[in-house]
């Protein structure tokens, strides 16, 4: 089966890569805020190497990254998703962590707040190309969220 080129879409697409088990995949998709993200699940994109994913990436696309769900997102025990540069130097990668360092970085990366070159520099990409959540991350983030709860409140 031949993979299509990727539809068009204002948002980084979430690639499939691995369809042995259907929950897990529901699990992650129920795991993850898919506000920055167009789901695409077709098996013809499973098993495809990093540089046939970024050959499907229509001419013109605007968005930052491929983001892969593949095998090792289902057979690790810390979840994380591969991102695929398709802008600066396509074909890059680093993984992030499922959920809270994945939103961050697909965020960041969406709107040009931060660029790929700025995540594989920082610290918070160990040796495996892992990207994680810094403790000074986390608490900026839990600052914010308890913020934003308390102006909820009536």
């Amino acid at each position: 089966m031949t993979a299509a080129r990727l539809t068009v879409t204002d948002y980084s697409p979430l690639l499939r890569t691995d369809f042995t088990d259907d929950t897990a995949w529901q699990a992650l998709l129920d795991e993850i805020d898919d506000s920055w993200v167009a789901v695409m699940a077709d098996p013809a994109h499973q098993g495809l190497s990093v540089p046939e994913l970024v050959a499907l990436v229509p001419d013109g696309s605007q968005y930052p990254v491929l983001v892969v769900a593949d095998d090792r997102t289902f057979s690790a025990a810390e979840r994380s998703l591969l991102l695929i540069d398709v802008r600066g130097e396509p074909g890059r990668t680093f993984r992030a962590v499922v959920p809270d360092a994945f939103q961050s970085v697909i965020g960041n990366l969406a709107i040009d707040n931060m660029s790929f070159d700025e995540y594989l520099d920082s610290d918070s990409v160990d040796d495996s190309s892992v990207y994680r959540l810094s403790d000074r991350h986390r608490q900026a983030l839990a600052a914010l969220q308890g913020n934003s709860q308390a102006s909820a409140s009536p």
